[in-house]
């Protein structure tokens, strides 16, 4: 009796678990469509490009390296941003209909759009359409059905998205009279002056990035994009024609228009999506004057080096001449050229003719005056006189005349260190001019020690300066001691900040006249108006030779200066001897025309 009852009871459970079996088979739906949509979309949107191929049906064609490939082809630089997102309920068959091993394999729909952002179009680009799902019965799976069309939807044929860009025509560079020194698009542009003032002008060369030239040096370079203006752009879907017009250009501009993907050649485009409305480029109007320009670079002649006319009271650059004519409409279009500009660029020791600087801080401070007695020997604590001779005593403004090296040595031992290299500073030494133009540098390292001090003091040591540099502190004190920063666009304010006292400043005058009248700088003088300035002879070594740079600067009408002149002939010989008849002549020159 208990065997049967105990019989009974396994019966029963196993009957239980078999019906369970059987309930829980009814009961688990199949996959929803919806799942896997969702999953779908959600690696679309993040670049999953390994999730996106296990949710295909076609996933051994779509591979993950194969979907890599076609989205960077079909976005390519044009979209910046891709969302996608499901708009409403997948519509699939019925459970029981799923279950049915009999039948057609069972399909879904699910509306989603997909939304492109680009730099191209104002606002964002969408798509609508629908995306189709398959269910495997064997595996309980929906995959969805991927071509290249669910990037488009509703425009068959498309190839994928591009940008068309046009440029404006090119705006001019002016000089400060309104006279055309460039003007005209890319390779229509046209220097009416040719090489005069060509190395500041600067050329056009090809753009990496566009179908365009673009600034390759001097202004052209400095001040490309306001010169270039901003282009309009379309974002457009292109069709199979235009695989060829999106490769990379790999030369130089061939043909302004539209362009695919920033190619040069004509795109078929099935749509534009979008578009961003450009602006054209700014005239530019600099400080430079044509007619002094040319006046100071036929004065200048065949001397290598350069030279900087400045308005002291502005700091406009009206003429900067760099040996070597570089004449820009031979390099319109050429890749790799750069014009040395030795005006703005060339560093050279300025040797004596930074004499004016030292005695403008030593009067500043108090350490001299015109009449302070002072000594010249031929040698003091190893620095040399240069051509000066030997002073047993002589007086501050004989120093300045004479150009005494030792005399000087002795007042930078007085002025110190500290109070020289800030005086520097407020010059201009040690940092970039403040103008969109590159030009160098000019440094006055701190003098490490009484030997650099001494030397520094005179142009030498380490002291580097450009003739740009040079022309702002004769400037300087031709502006009753306001050193005006140097100035290249008319539309830029003029701004400045007293370096030395107005008294201090004409007295400076005064010696710099006395350097002309009958000191070492007598081959600067002309007619008609009177110049104060200060000679320089900067000692180099080159290839074991003891050789000098040849300075000069200087300003003129000395009683109301009008100009400030710098000079500087590489390698050129004594300052007095030839870069002071060289400043005398661009004087004569220049001044007629101002």
């Amino acid at each position: 009796m208990q065997i049967r009852t105990l019989g009974s009871f396994v019966a029963a459970v196993l009957l239980l678990q078999g019906c369970d079996l059987v309930q829980r088979e009814v009961v688990d739906p199949p996959a929803r469509a919806q799942d896997a949509a969702d999953v779908f979309v959600d690696a679309w949107n993040s670049r999953d490009l390994d999730a996106m191929s296990t949710q295909l049906t076609n996933r051994k064609r779509w591979t993950a390296a194969r979907l890599d490939s076609f989205f960077s082809r079909a976005l390519g630089s044009a979209v910046t941003s891709t969302d996608v997102s499901l708009v409403g309920e997948v519509e699939q068959p019925s459970d029981e209909a799923l279950i049915e091993d009999q039948g057609p394999q069972a399909t879904a729909t699910a509306p989603f759009e997909v939304t492109y952002d680009s730099d191209a179009a104002t606002r964002p680009v969408t798509f609508e359409g629908e995306m189709e799902l398959s269910y495997d019965r064997a595996i309980d799976r929906w995959s969805v059905a991927f071509d290249q069309d669910l990037l488009w939807p509703e425009h068959p044929g498309a190839v994928g998205f591009g940008t068309e860009t046009k440029w404006p025509r090119r705006a001019a560079i002016l000089d400060r009279h309104g006279k055309r020194l460039a003007a005209g698009a890319d390779e229509e542009r046209r220097y009416p002056f040719g090489a005069v003032g060509g190395t500041t002008v600067g050329h056009l060369e090809p753009s990496e990035e566009a179908d365009r030239f673009q600034g390759g040096s001097g202004l052209e370079e400095a001040l490309d994009e306001r010169l270039a203006g901003t282009p309009t752009r379309r974002f457009v879907l292109l069709g199979a024609k235009a695989e060829r017009c999106r490769r990379p250009r790999r030369s130089g501009p061939t043909r302004r228009g539209s362009e695919g993907e920033g190619s040069g050649c004509s795109s078929p485009v099935i749509e534009t999506l979008g578009r961003v409305a450009g602006a054209p480029g700014r005239d530019i109007k600099t400080t430079l004057d044509v007619d002094v320009q040319r006046a100071a670079e036929l004065a200048y002649g065949d001397t290598t080096g350069g030279s900087v006319v400045i308005q002291p009271h502005t700091g406009d650059l009206l003429a900067i001449v760099s040996s070597s004519p570089f004449g820009p409409q031979n390099y319109v279009g050429v890749d790799g050229i750069d014009p040395f500009n030795r005006a703005l660029s060339g560093l050279y020791p300025p040797g004596s003719s930074l004499k004016v600087m030292t005695g403008a801080a030593a009067l500043e401070e108090g350490v001299v005056t015109e009449a302070t007695t002072l000594t010249g020997p031929a040698e003091y604590k190893g620095v040399r006189n240069f051509e000066s001779g030997v002073y047993n005593s002589l007086d501050f403004a004989t120093a300045v005349k004479f150009s005494v090296n030792t005399a000087f040595a002795q007042i930078a031992e007085d002025l110190g260190a500290k109070r020289l290299a800030a005086s520097a500073e407020l010059f201009g030494f040690n940092r970039a001019p403040r103008m969109p133009l590159g030009a160098a540098t000019s440094s006055f390292p701190f003098p490490e020690d009484a030997y650099d001090l001494m030397w520094g003091s005179i142009g030498q040591a380490q002291v580097l300066a450009t003739p740009l540099q040079m022309a702002t502190v004769a400037a300087t004190i031709a502006n009753d001691g306001k050193r005006m920063e140097p100035r290249i666009l008319l539309r830029d304010r003029p701004t400045g900040r007293r370096v030395v006292s107005k008294k201090v400043a004409r007295t400076m005058t005064r010696l710099m006249e006395g350097v002309v009248q009958g000191g070492t700088g007598t081959g600067a003088a002309i007619s008609g108006a009177q110049v104060a300035g200060k000679t320089g002879t900067a000692e180099v070594d080159v290839d074991g030779k003891r050789k000098n740079h040849a300075w000069f600067i200087s300003f003129a009408p000395s009683t109301a200066p009008k100009v400030a002149v710098s000079v500087v002939s590489e390698l050129g010989g004594i300052g007095g001897r030839v870069a002071a008849p060289l400043a005398g002549r661009i004087l004569s020159a220049v001044l007629p025309l101002i």
